[in-house]
């Protein structure tokens, strides 16, 4: 199963920036390599700059990168990932999570969960998601990325918040979007 590395922008639900805007500013720092005619965004020449590869990734020769970068802009608050590789637990009572992908992805219809164990409520993005979903408006996909191999900067991550003005978090997930 492949996995990608997701950064988001948190509290975005008042946010607006385009998809050109957030690209032009990846490319202004490397991040991204700006190429016409592909919805993937190849690698800038700074990635590793911005990107620590942990433990057994792949040859990072400049060139030998096969990450690619994809943008994914929402009209409203959307939940993205839930896939772990870890159980994710309702808080407080502690049980697992049957199917959490269902309960990312049915966000914002759905804000609230109800343990079918025990009853406990709550909402949705107070789950510790354990590194496997945000809820943002935006969302920014580096793809091929095994989950704790990869972990974004302070550098970059700094970078999108002085960019945005809003805090940036990550997670991994082996989400795809059609």
């Amino acid at each position: 199963m492949s996995f990608s590395l997701f950064l988001y922008a948190e509290n975005s639900r008042d946010f607006h920036l385009s998809n050109a805007q957030l690209i032009g500013f990846l490319d202004e720092i490397d991040f991204i390599s700006i190429q016409t005619g592909s919805q993937q965004l190849p690698v800038g020449s700074k990635l590793m700059d911005y990107i620590t590869f942990l433990g057994c990734s792949p040859a990072l020769q400049r060139g030998e990168i096969e990450s690619g970068i994809n943008i994914h802009h929402f009209n409203q608050l959307t939940g993205v990932g839930g896939k772990s590789i870890q159980t994710i637990r309702y808080p407080g009572c502690k049980h697992p999570v049957h199917e959490p992908e269902n309960l990312v992805t049915s966000y914002p219809e759905v804000e609230k969960w109800k343990c079918p164990v025990c009853g406990n409520e709550g909402k949705t993005e107070q789950i510790q998601w354990r590194k496997s979903a945000g809820f943002s408006t935006i969302f920014i996909e580096i793809s091929q990325i095994f989950p704790k191999e990869a972990v974004p900067s302070d550098k970059l991550l700094n970078a999108l918040h002085k960019f945005t003005n809003l805090h940036w978090q990550w997670f991994y997930s082996s989400t795809t979007f059609h």
